[in-house]
This record gives structure tokens, sequence and C-alpha cells, in this order.
């Protein structure tokens, strides 16, 4: 594969693909079939790309040569969508690989980064939430996150959402006491236990309840527990209790007992698929004419413990094989739970190097199967009612609301007398602390959905008084400057259809001049409140619109302002809470970074150690007893400390709090 570069090449055939019929067609077949000849005939990846370089289909081929001229060449069985693609091709490049697998993983790879208009995507693309165990440390933790690190940890992941996953969390720690804290515990520690161990959901090793022998058997029962082994753990812990027992250690032996208990109850909630400890995924596919969907079923030790349902919008014209293969490669590309066993309804395009790719990253064989009888029949139909469901909730919820979305936008131009419909709407709106952390927040909706990646947030650059106008004019000038500069940035790098500045007529005047003076021509209309800070009026040049009596409308132009509001608040009190933690920790003699992080670590926040006592905070390594009371009489305003509101040390705010930063 290192390889690929020289290999690269690129056809331009601007100007000779045309959609202006049959006689057209004459004209470019002669002079591309001259340019594809040189095509070689081994296995690789192709681009497809459009008049602009955008990339809009990426494939694989066993044969690149007989695989892109197939496009080229005329068939009865070539379909619309093929047809579509062909039509809006202006460029192709293409990287020989050395094998069908390599073809393929790049394929994935290249999918994933450019996002191409007509290839197979999950749009369910949300980061699902992992369970993770970080077997590395002394006393290993439970915590919830989003993305799998290539480290020491174990990740379980069942759950489609960080709610549900928290919701059934609780009874899990109930039997298993881990401790989901980042403090820095070490045996023999003597901190003062959390609520957590109170109420039975932490077993307090930072207390020293615990040792790190009988904690890590904790542990081991339950990652044991979580991959599905309950009967496993059942029969280690019934050993325990009779060990506590003959030992006269009854009260240890009656916790067991109650442990046990709720083990059982909770094991029978699962549904059982198999009477075979049996683990595997079984995946199936529904369709209808314009959208498909697929469910992923997953199977531990006979019990179905998690479900997953994803729906690929625009993909009623591609094959059952591609969906598979598709999902197969985007599903697993992150996922470190590939079983031993997948059950599919039917066979990828490419059994052989997907099944090689899949066992390559879970170590060992993994069997793709696609069942003809029997029981496994069964689980297809059950993972297919899946699929079928997800489905129908999409064109019953999405499709309604996207329906709804069109007629606001539709009834919204009407009203602003609009050139055309705003597809892309973008929002400004303005957040200080007086003259201090003076931001501003820009938001996009496309379609009437938010668009989330592409928003973005300022901060004032020399502006040192609060003027809300010339923060507004500031923030627009920035944003359309990167524009005009031609910027890779996807949410600067095309002009929107709408602007709304949260405000009255002098912001919108405020917006305009700086349009002016760049040259760009958008319309722009101010959203105005009333005395309860609700949406009530559009006002512009051409005066105001009241919404009352177009509940469409208002629900849309609420819902804008609310999330530009929100975003700028946001981005607010992040900076704010970052100044106010440096003003109280980074300022008193003998606190530096290193022994801040370990106090925030520790207790969470300013407010949590002033909360602690002397002897807490001594007991932080490398404080003792004369820094640690040196610290809290600076906290409390004595000896000339700072004195501040308590705050969280941590951002709310996903990224970093720079200039012009995604959201």
């Amino acid at each position: 594969m290192s390889d690929w570069g020289r290999y690269r090449n690129v056809i331009d055939w601007d100007g000779v693909i045309t959609a202006d019929g049959e006689e057209a067609e004459g004209e470019w077949r002669e002079p591309l079939r001259q340019k594809l000849a040189g095509l070689p005939e081994q296995p690789g990846v192709y681009i497809y790309m459009d008049a602009v370089g955008k990339v809009i289909y990426v494939g694989k081929a066993k044969v690149l040569r007989n695989r892109i001229r197939s496009y080229f060449q005329q068939r009865e069985d070539k379909g619309l969508k093929t047809e579509f693609l062909v039509s809006n091709i202006r460029a192709l490049d293409y990287i020989v690989t050395a094998t069908e697998l390599e073809a393929l993983v790049l394929e994935n790879t290249l999918i994933k980064q450019h996002k191409p208009h007509y290839n197979i995507l999950l749009k369910d693309d949300k980061a699902y939430p992992w369970l993770r165990i970080t077997l590395a440390e002394a006393f290993p933790r439970l915590d919830i996150v989003r993305k799998v690190q290539k480290d020491s940890a174990r990740y379980f992941a069942s759950f489609t959402s960080a709610t549900n996953l928290r919701g059934a969390l609780d009874p899990v720690r109930r039997l298993f006491p881990v401790r989901t804290c980042r403090r820095d515990i070490r045996e023999h520690d003597n901190q003062r236990p959390c609520l957590y161990h109170h109420i039975g959901l932490c077993s307090a090793p930072c207390a020293g309840i615990i040792g790190s022998a009988e904690y890590r058997v904790v542990v081991r029962d339950l990652c044991q527990f979580l991959e599905g082994r309950h009967e496993e753990v059942m029969q280690a812990l019934e050993a325990r209790m009779t060990e506590h027992a003959e030992a006269l250690e009854f009260e240890k032996a009656a916790a067991l007992r109650d442990r046990i208990g709720h083990l059982r109850n909770l094991s029978r909630k699962q549904a059982v698929v198999s009477d075979k400890l049996e683990e595997r995924d079984i995946i199936g596919l529904a369709c209808d004419n314009f959208h498909q969907a697929a469910s992923v079923l997953s199977v531990r030790n006979g019990k179905l413990v998690g479900n997953r349902s994803f729906v690929l919008e625009g993909t009623g014209a591609f094959s059952p094989a591609e969906i598979m293969e598709a999902v197969l490669m985007q599903f697993y590309q992150d996922d470190a739970a590939i079983p031993k066993e997948l059950l599919l309804e039917v066979a990828p395009e490419s059994m052989d190097p997907v099944g090689e790719w899949l066992s390559g990253k879970r170590g060992n064989k993994v069997e793709l199967r696609v069942p003809q009888r029997g029981f496994k029949i069964d689980l297809i139909d059950m993972a297919k009612k899946n699929a079928r469901e997800e489905l129908d909730q999409y064109t019953r919820v999405v499709l309604t609301r996207r329906s709804e979305n069109e007629n606001a936008l539709g009834n919204l131009c009407r009203l602003l007398e609009l050139p055309a419909v705003p597809s892309v709407v973008e929002a400004y709106d303005i957040s200080n602390t007086g003259t201090s952390e003076i931001v501003a927040s820009m938001v996009v909706f496309r379609d009437g959905m938010p668009d989330r990646s592409s928003y973005r947030r300022f901060k004032m650059k020399n502006q040192s008084g609060q003027d809300d106008y010339a923060s507004m004019q500031q923030a627009v000038h920035r944003r359309f400057r990167r524009y005009l500069d031609g910027s890779s940035d996807e949410a600067f790098g095309r002009c929107p259809d709408l602007i709304l500045a949260d405000g009255a007529l002098g912001h919108v005047h405020a917006v305009e001049e700086v349009l002016r003076e760049l040259g760009v021509q958008v319309p722009v209309w101010g959203m105005a409140k009333d005395e309860r800070h609700r949406s009530h009026c559009l006002v512009g040049d051409k005066g105001e619109v009241m919404l009352a009596r177009h509940q469409d409308v208002l629900r849309l132009v609420a819902s804008i302002q609310n999330e530009a509001h929100r975003f700028a608040v946001t981005y607010n009190r992040t900076l704010r809470s970052k100044r106010q933690v440096k003003s109280a920790l980074d300022d008193i003699s003998g606190i530096g970074p290193v022994r801040k992080k370990m106090l925030l670590t520790v207790f969470g926040s300013v407010a949590g150690i002033r909360r602690a006592t002397v002897e807490e905070i001594a007991a932080v390594g490398g404080f003792g007893e004369k820094r640690a009371k040196a610290l809290r009489g600076a906290l409390d305003g004595k000896k000339g400390g700072p004195r501040v509101p308590a705050v969280s040390g941590r951002s709310t705010e996903p990224g970093p709090g720079s200039n012009d930063t995604p959201g």
C-alpha cells in the first residue's frame, strides 16, 4: 500500500460529458474511450468528482479497467442512480492496491472522509456510548465514553443512548460497586468516601474500605457480567458466599446472597434466543421505494443484549448486497466488539474480503453466514422486523417533521418576500459578562433542521467595551471574510440564503453594513422578542412581520433563536469559568499547574475544594498540612487571597475555547 502514490492518475473530461441528449452523447464517447484505455487491470479504488472537484462517489474494483468502463457503456441494467451519477462526473481519480481487501479498506476510509453524495452512508452516524473499564489503573473505574481508544481499557457497547446506558447502569453498580470518580487512589488511602458509597453504588477504595485484590475481583465479575456470562458470575459469587459462611462472616455472606438474588432477577429480564452459549450478531434489512434500514441484534451467551438500527436515506436504488456490505464496513469500522459469527440476511458484494477484514480486526476467525433454514432464519426475521420498525418510525417522525419544516420555510419565504425558499439559514447572537467574555455564536439550520457540525463561535478581538452592534459586525465580518477568501471550512465555504440576527432593526442595519462593504448579498432580518423573551416578530427594512398567526414559522424562528442564544451563552460561561478558576487557584502561592490539576481532579471544582477540610486537602499527593492551610486561607479570603463564586473547572462546551471554533 506504500506504492499507491505513484499509481495516482487524474483523467479530466470537463465539458465532454453533457446532459444534452443523444446527439451530445456521440461527441464525448470516442475521446472518453481513448482516455479510459489506459486504466490498469488491477484492483483498486476509483473516485468520481463533479465540476468543482467535490468527491461524489467512491468505489472499489477487482479490476479497475473493467469496473470504471462499465459506467460509461450503454447497458439495459444501468439504474437511475448510475445515470444521475455519470451525468455529474467531470473528473476521475484512481488508486491501485495490491489486493481486493486493501481496496475494500481504502474505499471505506475514503467514504468516511468525504461522505460522497452517491455512496451509501449510515445517516444515524452519531457516536454511540460505550461503557469503559480502565483496567490499567490500580483501582479501575467505570465511565461512559463516545470513542474507543487503543488502550488497555475494556469497552462494552449495548446501548443506543447515554440516557439508556445511565438508566441501566445503576442496578449494575449496585451488584458490582465499582467507582466512577476520577480520584487518584492508591492502596490504603484514607480519603472521605463520597455519596455514592453511602447509597451503595461504590465500594469506596478511596477510604480504604476495600483492598485492591478484593476490588479487582469485583471488577472481574463486572466484566464477565457485561460479557453476558451471568452463570459464571453467579457460581463464583455462590462459592465466595459459602466461604464467608464457613468462616462465620455472616454479614458478608448475606450481602453476597442478596447480590446473587438481584443478579438472577436482572438476568431473567434479558431475552433468551438460544440455550447454547453463543456469540453472534444478526443483521437484517428493510426497504421501501426511497430508503433502506438495517438492524444489528447482538447475542452474547445465548441472550439478546443489544439492538442498533440505522436508516440509510435515499438508498432505495441500491441492491441488498451493496447495502449489507456498507453496513458491515461502516458499523464495524470502530467497533471493538466484533463477534465470532455474523448472521446476514444477504451476502455482501465482497464476501471473502469483508470476512478477512473483520477477522483481522477481531484477531481471529469471524464467520459470515447467510442462513437458509432452521432457528437462525427466525433470528434474521427478528432483525428484519426491527429494521422495518426503524424505517416506519423514520417515515412517520422524520419525514413528517421534514414536511413541516418545508412548509414553514415556504411560508417564511412568502412572508419575507424572499427570492427563493431559504434552504440554509444562519443566525447570530451576542453574549457577554459586562465588558468581558464578549462572544458571538453562529448557528446553521439546513432545511429547517440544526446542522451542529457547522456551528461556529467567535471571541471578540480588540474590543474593550460592551457594544452589541460592533460585536455583531465583527463576527459577521470574520465569517464572510473567510467565505470570500475561499475557506475550506464547510461552514464558511458557502453563502447562506438568509441571515437572522438576534435583536431589532439596529442589529439588522449593523449586519447589512458589513455585507455591503464585502459585496455580499444575503437577506437580513432581526428576531425581536416580547417582554417574556419569546419570538414574536421579524424586523427588517421592509417593516415588521408578526408571527402570532403563523405558528409553523413562529415555531421554526423560535427554535433558531433559542439555539443561537444557547450556543452563545454556553461559550460565554465556558470562558467565564476558566477565568474564575484561574483567578482562584493560579494566583495562590505554591499552587502550580500540576497541583491545580490534582485538586480539580480530586474535588471536581473550586467549590469542592472550599468544602473540603484541611486534612482532606493535605491528603492529596504533594500537599501536606502547611500548604493545605495556606490554600484554605486564600480561598476563604484570608491573607489577601481572592474570593470567587463556586464554579466548575470543567467546560461543558465541546472543543477548545479558541476563536472561530467549531461547535
